[in-house]
């Protein structure tokens, strides 16, 4: 799969929706991560006790060994139902971006693995009846072990071999469980938002050409909303050859 991605990360065990099957590399997300990361202390949170499910084992680019610690819940949400076949017609030929899975990701904890070596283990916490779901389908278990793998590098920097990996047969979690909490949150952290055109304004003037465009609006308590916008410039080779400029009401690309 490709790592062109746009995953929506949480602070230390936040609810949270998935954006897309790949985490995004753009400034502007990860400025957002960080900023979400130390909100304030005040935030309403609620303890949960997550249940092992399997555990992944890889290296890092140093050789160090890493894991991580798949779980699951019923306080998190189940992501919308769909087929086998539907999951591929979205990774194949649609936007990722229609398809979000509820997930925490909790802090790193040191450990010890079998032999006595130091590693880092990483618990990713997902819904109860969603990881019945991919313990028995491969093709949704791998897509949530892609999303673990994207996720632990781009929010806490480690760099895994993404194609050498190994689901462990006998051990369900590596290390000692660290307590987890997830915020209470009244709406998503990021909204698609309408980006139909009015009327008047559905046919371009001049030599100017439509192209696609999706916005979505990213929330967190305790910090502004951040607006991104991402434009599909079919043809377009370098960004050189464009000019921004940003008004108090528009943007104009």
């Amino acid at each position: 799969m490709s790592k062109n991605n746009a995953f929506l990360e949480v602070p230390d065990d936040s609810e949270a929706p998935f954006e897309s099957l790949f985490l995004q590399a753009n400034a502007e997300f990860k400025n957002l991560v960080q900023t979400l990361a130390a909100e304030s202390a005040d935030t309403k949170t609620k303890p949960i006790k997550p249940s092992p499910g399997f555990c992944i084992k890889l290296r890092d680019t140093d050789g160090s060994k890493l894991f991580i610690n798949v779980c699951h819940t019923p306080e998190l949400p189940e992501p919308r139902e769909i087929s086998e076949e539907e999951l591929m017609q979205i990774l194949e030929f649609e936007d990722p971006t229609s398809y979000r899975v509820p997930l925490s990701l909790g802090l790193p904890h040191e450990e010890l693995d079998k032999g006595g070596s130091p590693c880092k283990a990483f618990d990713v916490i997902i819904n109860d009846a969603f990881f019945r779901k991919i313990e028995s389908n491969e093709l949704f278990r791998t897509f949530v072990i892609t999303v673990a793998i994207d996720g632990i590098e781009d929010k806490y920097g480690a760099s895994p071999d993404r194609e050498s990996y190994t689901v462990l047969k006998n051990r369900r979690y590596v290390g000692s469980m660290p307590d987890h909490h997830i915020q209470n949150r009244k709406g998503p952290l990021i909204a698609e938002l309408d980006t139909k055109p009015k009327a008047e304004d559905r046919q371009p003037s001049g030599d100017r050409k439509a192209f696609p465009v999706q916005l979505t609006r990213h929330s967190g308590p305790g910090v502004g909303d951040t607006l991104v916008a991402r434009f599909s410039l079919l043809g377009s080779q370098s960004g050189g050859a464009l000019t921004l400029d940003v008004g108090e009401d528009r943007v104009v690309l």
